[in-house]
């Protein structure tokens, strides 16, 4: 049993080892079996040589078209108009170029054209593909239909390409080579014709450059020197006196500004002495308020539209001007006529009360009011110290503007005198009156031989094909090849030493036969 086990273990080791192959042995192997390999290459590039005449022939056809610009301006006008770099074009525009002659002579209005002068509609393949596509769908006309089908399985049969500076070829296939240089030198003509119509509504815009037009840009440069006059008017109108825009002015407002946030401070703590000592009169927070009167009511508006008044004085005078004074003490006599106001509702709605609870009520809504002129006055000397910094940080960007809007009237009567120059010397009449540049180059001619199939590269794909399968059933044989190839193997498979090994002479077997 033992003796079984090892056995097998070694007969396991032995094939194991028998699946790696050096060198030497891949060698041996591929002339041992090399009618393995010979008879796939041979069988596998006969019938791929053979197949590649099943394959349909398609020639192709090329035209080469000069394509020139029709309009020629001067440099100086090109370069005001922004086209001075016209001549350049980078990599990325080509390519978009590129794609829109593509796109152009693969159009429907294109093709269109080209089945109609060499009657490609009339195709009876394509006649019952059209009625296949009525029949499922008889809102359609067969005409388009037929476009559709003609432009579907033409625009992978052209391809537009560059051929040189101002050159583009055009190619067409076909599987006739006939029908190839036609469509080519169809296509050709199609595209001059459409240039040249677009050349002419060129030349027919550009003749209608007249003094209408050159008033439009006279009537341009004047409306830059009425804005520029205007913006100059706005900064004159804006421009702050230097006392008003020290810092020592600003400062002071500033302290305004600060003395009020201390005076909303001493009427809150005010405002909550009041409300608890009123509490304890029984007075709740829900009774503590007063029904306005209409005087009422205007003290409050004259009082508002006063406190908006500050931020235009503040950009005309110093804090400490009379006009300022004015303004405070005209705030000052509102606020009293508003306490007086007060006096009198409070001793009409609380008659009930007694005079000191009276006196409380008063003083706290006057302690309300103060606090709403507080509050208001801090926002609205806020908001007018900030729109006085802006203005003295906006001195500079105005200065700019003015210097960037004299640039602007200098680039509109450069411009302005360049068409009017052009206008007097007939520079653009001559430009547009010249012959067009649309032309070919390389008329299409009928190609020779197909460009397809290419039968040379189809056979060395046979061939490497055949070498692949041969390889493959070579590797295969010998993986599942139980039979020994060296006295290693054997002795290692039997645990006993190989005493003789008896040669295999081919010379013996041939001697024998001839016996």
């Amino acid at each position: 049993m033992n003796d079984q086990k090892a056995f097998n273990g070694n007969k396991n080791s032995a094939n194991q080892e028998r699946n790696i192959f050096d060198l030497t042995e891949i060698i041996g192997m591929l002339l041992r079996r090399k009618w393995l390999i010979i008879l796939p290459v041979i069988l596998v590039t006969a019938v791929t040589f053979g197949g590649s005449y099943l394959i349909t022939p398609e020639y192709e056809s090329s035209a080469i078209i000069y394509i020139g610009s029709p309009v020629k301006l001067s440099v100086d006008l090109q370069r005001l108009l922004g086209n001075a770099s016209q001549g350049y074009h980078s990599p990325r525009d080509q390519q978009y170029e590129l794609r829109s002659l593509q796109n152009e002579i693969t159009s429907s209005p294109f093709i269109g054209r080209l089945a109609s002068m060499l009657k490609l509609d009339q195709d009876p393949d394509l006649e019952k593909a059209a009625m296949g596509i009525k029949a499922s769908q008889p809102e359609m006309d067969i005409t388009q239909i037929k476009l559709y089908l003609l432009v579907k399985r033409l625009r992978d049969k052209i391809s537009v390409s560059y051929a040189g500076k101002d050159q583009i070829k055009i190619t067409v296939q076909s599987t006739d080579p006939f029908m190839a240089r036609d469509m080519t030198q169809t296509l050709g003509e199609v595209f001059i014709s459409e240039k040249m119509k677009q050349e002419l509504g060129t030349v027919r815009l550009s003749q209608d450059f007249s003094y209408e037009q050159l008033a439009k840009y006279e009537k341009n440069l004047q409306d830059k020197i009425d804005a520029r006059t205007n913006f100059e008017k706005e900064y004159m109108k804006n421009q702050l006196d230097n006392i008003v825009a020290s810092d020592e002015n600003r400062k002071a407002i500033n302290s305004e500004i600060e003395g009020a946030n201390i005076d909303i401070e001493e009427g809150k703590d005010e405002e909550r002495r009041l409300i608890g000592l009123l509490s304890e009169a029984g007075l709740t927070s829900r009774i503590l308020k007063l029904e306005e009167s209409s005087d009422l009511r205007r003290l409050k508006s004259d009082m508002n539209d006063h406190l908006e008044s500050v931020a235009n004085l503040m950009l005309q005078y110093t804090w400490s001007a009379p006009e300022i004074l004015n303004f405070n003490a005209r705030l000052y006599r509102i606020l009293r006529d508003i306490e007086d106001e007060h006096r009198k509702l409070v001793g009409q709605q609380f008659s009930d009360y007694d005079d000191n609870v009276k006196e409380n009520l008063i003083e706290l809504f006057n302690v309300r009011m103060e606090l709403d002129v507080y509050y208001s006055k801090v926002n609205e000397l806020t908001l007018a110290l900030n729109d006085l910094r802006n203005k003295i940080e906006m001195i500079p960007e105005y200065q700019a503007r003015l210097d960037q809007l004299d640039r602007e009237i200098e680039a509109a009567r450069d411009l302005r005198d360049k068409f009017r120059e052009q206008q007097e010397s007939s520079q653009i009449s001559q430009a547009l009156l010249r012959e067009s540049k649309y032309k070919f180059i390389e008329p299409a001619k009928v190609p020779l031989a197909p460009f397809k199939p290419q039968r040379s590269k189809i056979i060395a794909l046979g061939f490497l094909l055949g070498l692949v399968i041969g390889g493959s059933a070579v590797l295969l044989i010998e993986m599942f090849d139980k039979s020994f190839r060296k006295v290693d193997e054997v002795e290692k498979l039997v645990g006993i030493r190989v005493i003789g090994v008896i040669p295999h002479i081919e010379s013996l077997k041939r001697m024998k036969i001839r016996k």
